[in-house]
């Protein structure tokens, strides 16, 4: 099974751009794929090309895409949506609009992105997939419908064996048990398969959030395996101005805060950089200093 690691956090904190720096690691030992589910992800400005309809290739053994709710709920239609309709139509009397309404409804678009995420790393692909995520309280969400939907399915069970006559012809308890598949195999590819990373600011509320998301993992079950604490200020850049200074001792408290609570975990720290996010220098340089010597 590929390896997955995803980089999660308080929005604006640099999950994207750890995880390119990370991909681009990663491309360096064999194929590798980097995935965004932000809604507000910045991988097509990065790399300099629209990434939300299909993976495209952006570097040497590094493909990319933004999963878009449109390319998800297409993906969805074309998976799941016949059975739907044969199932729903075989004891009301729909139409295939059915489909466009159940489209709308919450939590699907989260419940496929991870099928996709799982489509992918089964492909066996790709050597890594980086999984750049949506800001925390998305992500959490994401974890609990998947847990939701399959409690979901383990009633349907019951469900159907009540309603069994009603059925034309049709058995749903098979596209009851392929969702209830699909389910379980998400949730042991999240804890068998995926390490998280968590990105914070030396700041206080992204400090605290990024310790209120491990505990939230590890109640999942997916490894943490630690914490980035980027745009750390350079003391030698911050002697010369009261704000500066300032604000430096503020980090420091921060900082010595993570490095407390973080406990075995290691705690990697990235300076403030001078740039733009480009791949060469900039995403090259955070690379270096996430996997030294490697």
């Amino acid at each position: 099974m590929t390896n997955i690691i995803m980089f999660t956090g308080k929005g604006g904190v640099g999950k994207t751009t750890m995880s390119v720096a990370t991909a681009l690691h990663h491309a360096g030992i064999g194929k590798t794929l980097l995935i965004s589910t932000d809604p507000s992800g910045s991988l097509s400005e990065i790399f300099a090309r629209p990434l939300s309809s299909k993976v495209h290739t952006v570097a040497v053994n590094l493909d990319a895409v933004e999963l878009s709710r449109k390319l998800v709920l297409d993906l969805w239609r074309e998976k799941f949506a016949d059975d739907i309709y044969t199932v729903l139509s075989s004891f009301l009397p729909v139409g295939r609009e059915i489909i466009d309404y159940l489209e709308g409804a919450p939590g699907i678009e989260d419940e496929f992105m991870l099928d996709y995420l799982l489509t992918m790393a089964e492909s066996g692909e790709y050597r890594a997939i980086i999984w750049d995520t949506a800001p925390t309280v998305t992500t959490l969400n994401l974890l609990f419908v998947q847990q939701m939907f399959y409690s979901h399915l383990t009633q349907a069970h019951k469900l159907y064996f009540k309603m069994k006559k009603v059925f034309n012809n049709v058995d749903p308890l098979a596209l009851i048990n392929r969702w209830r598949s699909l389910t379980e195999r998400i949730i042991d590819l999240l804890r068998t398969d995926t390490c998280a990373w968590v990105v914070a600011n030396p700041e206080h509320l992204a400090v605290e959030q990024a310790f209120n998301i491990a505990d939230s993992f590890d109640g999942f079950g997916i490894e943490v395996q630690g914490f980035i604490l980027n745009k750390v200020l350079p003391a030698e850049f911050c002697q010369d101005h009261p704000f500066w200074q300032a604000k430096y001792t503020a980090q420091q408290k921060c900082r010595e805060k993570m490095q407390q609570r973080a406990d075995t975990r290691p705690v990697k720290e990235i300076p403030e950089l001078i740039g733009s996010i480009q791949i060469e220098g900039f995403l090259r340089e955070v690379a270096g200093l996430l996997h030294p010597g490697r």
